[in-house]
């Protein structure tokens, strides 16, 4: 038999089995709606991803928790124990998931695991890299901080702003005698005290509204800072009444003239 003659064979039996009832035929519609929701599924799986890994970007800077490495050997062992952790395996679950997704397209199926992975990773690493550069999650945590975000609330006040004893991210309101007087993402005040235990950049000098990260414990209200970082990485963590806005052109036209 050859394999014309086999194909035959195999057509005429499958074309029995239908007619007998053996073998249901599903309509045309049928597999484009499932079409359809595998590609509706596979966009809100692919969209979640992006803002899952954003997210984790932001909880990073905004915690501090992303300066840690460059406070030496010890900051990187507390910055791998840090990690949200819970996310990120999330985050893998997701991508494995969003891969066997697209799988069931023909164009993805014929090709290689490990280039459709590949893709997929690099598509969501690109895509949250651009969201990371907006102030799309710097807004969510003003409005979740402010009882204005209730569903997504607690995800940033809890994930997006954790609390921990070695590092911590502010603004600095007030210069004191030993240290400053800084505030922190949560509205909370904190004493920072510099000693000769503080390690700080040759020329490093604080002034009022810098936005710094502390290494160092906290007791009670007070930390003795064993590190202090500038933060220049523009996330916007505090109510814009909180900067110092710029004079209008009149009032500054005025003062150029006084000064003349």
């Amino acid at each position: 038999m050859n394999n014309q003659e086999e194909k035959n064979s195999i057509k005429d039996k499958i074309l029995n089995k239908i007619k007998s009832g053996e073998i249901k035929t599903k309509p045309k519609l049928y597999f484009i709606l499932k079409t359809v929701l595998v590609v509706l599924g596979s966009l809100v799986v692919g969209i979640f991803i992006l803002f899952l890994i954003s997210f984790i970007s932001f909880a990073l800077r905004a915690s501090g928790l992303w300066f840690l490495p460059n406070f030496g050997f010890h900051g990187f062992g507390i910055f791998l124990g840090s990690l949200p952790w819970v996310l990120i395996i999330t985050a893998i679950l997701l991508i494995i998931v969003l891969e066997i997704a697209v799988k069931r397209f023909a164009f993805i199926y014929r090709k290689p695991v490990l280039y459709s992975l590949l893709a997929i990773v690099l598509i969501v690493f690109f895509g949250s890299l651009i969201i990371d550069q907006t102030p799309f999650h710097s807004k969510l945590f003003l409005k979740a901080r402010e009882g204005k975000l209730p569903l997504a609330g607690p995800m940033y006040r809890d994930f997006g702003m954790p609390e921990f004893r070695n590092v911590h991210r502010g603004v600095v309101l007030e210069i004191t005698e030993n240290g400053f007087i800084m505030e922190t993402p949560r509205s909370q005040k904190l004493t920072i005290i510099i000693d000769s235990n503080t390690k700080l950049a040759p020329d490093f000098e604080i002034k009022e509204d810098d936005e710094i990260v502390v290494f160092g414990e906290r007791v009670n209200d007070a930390i003795n800072a064993l590190n202090v970082r500038k933060v220049n990485d523009n996330l916007e963590l505090f109510p814009s009444s909180r900067r110092p806005k710029p004079l209008p052109p009149h009032i500054l036209n005025q003062s150029k003239e006084n000064l003349k």
